[in-house]
């Protein structure tokens, strides 16, 4: 029993001295902050409240979800997911995106096919909810009913720089508000959701990887 305990104080004395390293090297944890805009135009990926952990290091490719400084605000963060590099031609109409001619549609709903959304100054809606299939994985999207449609947006995506698109194609806060941002600022890449605002105990969205 007594070389049981050892070992396993040995085991727990092991990863977390990993879980340090990672921790000062590549990994960040990040609570959302209560940022209305931002907490709506995460919808249904993220939301205002969620802990979540962000990777650090590296190069962010294309539809990757990541945390990237406000270009209008240094105070503030927005989070898009990445849909145009350097060189490619983006088009994004309603919500559905095209890049360099390859269409991004929708392949099905989600398990929840309608959410409800409050904006900043109470304003309630009805968002759809659809899975995306992008860069050999997928995401879910939300699409706000009701709202006029959007005149389309073409872009060519300059040097050093991406095009952001948020998962909420309607009420957004993207390369469609803001323009291309710089690359440089957009390298914390969403990979882990620990759980919602309603805490540990009772968070509905508990350990879940975020796509």
């Amino acid at each position: 029993m007594r070389s049981f305990l050892r070992g396993l104080l040995w085991v727990v004395g092991v990863l977390a001295i990993i879980g340090l390293v990672l921790r000062l090297t590549v990994l960040e944890p990040w609570v959302i902050p209560d940022d209305p805009v931002l907490d709506v135009s995460m919808a249904p990926s993220l939301a205002a409240g969620d802990t979540v952990l962000l990777w650090t290091k590296g190069q962010r490719g294309f539809g990757e979800l990541v945390r990237c400084r406000d270009p209008e605000d240094a105070q503030r963060w927005v989070v898009g997911r990445i849909i145009g590099l350097a060189g490619d031609l983006v088009e994004v109409d309603g919500g559905v995106a095209r890049v360099n001619g390859t269409r991004y549609g929708t392949s099905d709903s989600c398990k929840k096919s309608k959410i409800e959304l409050t904006d900043g100054n109470g304003n309630q809606y009805t968002a759809v909810c659809s899975r995306v299939e992008m860069a050999g994985g997928w995401h879910f999207r939300a699409v706000v009913q009701g709202e006029s449609p959007e005149s389309p947006v073409k872009s060519e995506v300059g040097p050093g720089r991406v095009y952001l698109l948020s998962d909420n194609r309607t009420l957004h806060d993207d390369s469609r508000d803001f323009g291309a941002v710089e690359a440089d600022t957009c390298r914390d890449l969403v990979v882990y959701r620990f759980w919602d605002k309603s805490g540990f105990f009772k968070s509905e969205e508990r350990f879940s990887v975020v796509r």
